[in-house]
C-alpha cells in the first residue's frame, strides 16, 4: 500500500502529467462521445456525388452507422429520405450531427442543435467562420459537445482546448479519416 508521502508526491505532479496530454486526449475523446451516439445525422449531404456532405453521408452508411441526410431542399440523399432540419430527429439527445455547410448556414444549425439538445456536433472543415466559432466559446449549455479543425479566432474570443469542455480545434481531422481508421 503506498504511505501518504508517495500519494502526495504522485498528486503534486500529476497536474503537470496531464497538461501535457490534455489536448490531445480530450480531441480523442470527443472523437470517442462523438462515435458513441447510437444515431447519427449529416447535415449539408447532398444529391452531389462529389460534394463534401455527400461523400461525409456514403462513408458513414458504408461504416454500418445509423445515418440520416438533412437537406431541406432535396427528397434524398444515397436512396435514404432526407430530413428537412433537426427537429425531425426523432431523438436528438441521442444523436451526433456532422455538418458540412457554408459557416452562415452552420450557425443557425448550432443554435437549433443547442436549442434541441443534440448530443454531439461535429463541424466539417470549411463549415466554420469566427462567428460559429464565437458561438461555440459562448455556447453556456453544456449539454451538446462540439468537435472543428479550425484556428483559434484572434483575442480572447475563442475559449482554449485546455479550459474547455465545449470545444475542440487544432489538428482535429475530418470524419471521414477518423472513420477511415
Amino acid at each position: 500500500m503506498p504511505s501518504l508521502v508517495s500519494a502526495l508526491a504522485l498528486l503534486s505532479v500529476l497536474p503537470a502529467l496531464c497538461a501535457a496530454s490534455t489536448p490531445s486526449l480530450l480531441a480523442e475523446s470527443k472523437k470517442e462521445l462523438f462515435l458513441s451516439a447510437p444515431t447519427f445525422a449529416v447535415v449539408g449531404a447532398s444529391d452531389d456525388e462529389t460534394k463534401f456532405g455527400t461523400i461525409v453521408f456514403k462513408t458513414m452508411l458504408e461504416q454500418g452507422l445509423d445515418v440520416v441526410p438533412i437537406n431541406p431542399f432535396i427528397p434524398e440523399s444515397q436512396g435514404v429520405s432526407c430530413l428537412g432540419s433537426l427537429a425531425e430527429l426523432a431523438d436528438p439527445a441521442r444523436t451526433s450531427i456532422s455538418v458540412v455547410t457554408q459557416p452562415a448556414v452552420t450557425l443557425e444549425i448550432l443554435r437549433q442543435a443547442s436549442a434541441i439538445g443534440i448530443f454531439s456536433v461535429w463541424l466539417q472543415p470549411g463549415a466554420e467562420d469566427d462567428a460559429v466559432l464565437e458561438f461555440i466559446a459562448n455556447s453556456t449549455m453544456g449539454v451538446t459537445t462540439y468537435i472543428h479543425s479550425a484556428a483559434p479566432l484572434p483575442g480572447a474570443a475563442r475559449r482554449s482546448s485546455e479550459s474547455s469542455p465545449i470545444c475542440t480545434g487544432g489538428e482535429t481531422p475530418d470524419l471521414i479519416s477518423t472513420l477511415a481508421r
